[in-house]
C-alpha cells in the first residue's frame, strides 16, 4: 500500500493501515523519543502514546508533508511535553551546555568556563518555544527544514529566532561573566 493509500486507510479507521504505519515508522519514533528523553521506558511510553493518538489526529492531517514527518512532529511534541512535565529539560540542557554555548559564542569563546547554572538561567529567559527550537537545532542536530515542519513557520522566521536566541544567550553570559 502506498503512502496515499495508508493515509486514506487511516482516515477511514483501517487497522491494516495503522499496522502498516507501525511497521514502517515505529522504530524511527522509538529512536527519536529515546534520543530526546534518554530513557528507554519513557521512549516506549511515547511510542505508544503517539500511535494511540494517530487515529484521532490523522483527521486533522492535511497531507502537506509525508506521514513520517508528521509522526516525527507528533513525537517531538510529545517528548517536549514530557520533558516540561518532569523538568528533565533543564537537566538535558546542562548535559549539552557546551554545544549550545558553542553555537551562541563560537568555538574560540567556548573554551571559557561558563557555569552550567548560569547557562540554564540564560536559556530559561528565552520563551519556551524559542528555547526548544534552539535545543532541537543545536543539541539534537535538526536542520532548518525539519524545524519549519515541526513549528509550522517559514525558514526565515526560524533562522531569525535562532539568531536572536544565540545573541541573547551570548550577551547574557558575557554580561554575567563580567559581573562575576
Amino acid at each position: 500500500m502506498n503512502e496515499r493509500g495508508v493515509l486514506n486507510g487511516l482516515k477511514s479507521g483501517s487497522r491494516e493501515a495503522l499496522a502498516i504505519l507501525w511497521q514502517e515508522h515505529s522504530g524511527h519514533v522509538l529512536n527519536l523519543a529515546f534520543r530526546m528523553l534518554k530513557d528507554r521506558d519513557q521512549a516506549e511510553d511515547i511510542l505508544m502514546d503517539v500511535f494511540a493518538q494517530v487515529p484521532r489526529s490523522v483527521q486533522k492531517f492535511r497531507g502537506e508533508s509525508n506521514l513520517g514527518t508528521w509522526l516525527y512532529r507528533l513525537t517531538v511534541n510529545a517528548c517536549l511535553m514530557k520533558l516540561r512535565a518532569e523538568r528533565r529539560h533543564a537537566e538535558l540542557e546542562e548535559e549539552n551546555w557546551g554545544t549550545i554555548v558553542e553555537s551562541a559564542l563560537g568555538t574560540e569563546e567556548k573554551e571559557q568556563e561558563f557555569d552550567t547554572e548560569l547557562l540554564t538561567l540564560g536559556l530559561n529567559q528565552l520563551p519556551a518555544e524559542t528555547r526548544s527550537m534552539l535545543w532541537l537545532k543545536d543539541a539534537e542536530g535538526l536542520d532548518i527544514k525539519d524545524l519549519t515542519e515541526i513549528y509550522h513557520m517559514p525558514d526565515g522566521t526560524i533562522k531569525a529566532r535562532l539568531s536572536r536566541a544565540r545573541h541573547f544567550v551570548k550577551d547574557f553570559l558575557t554580561r554575567k561573566q563580567k559581573n562575576a
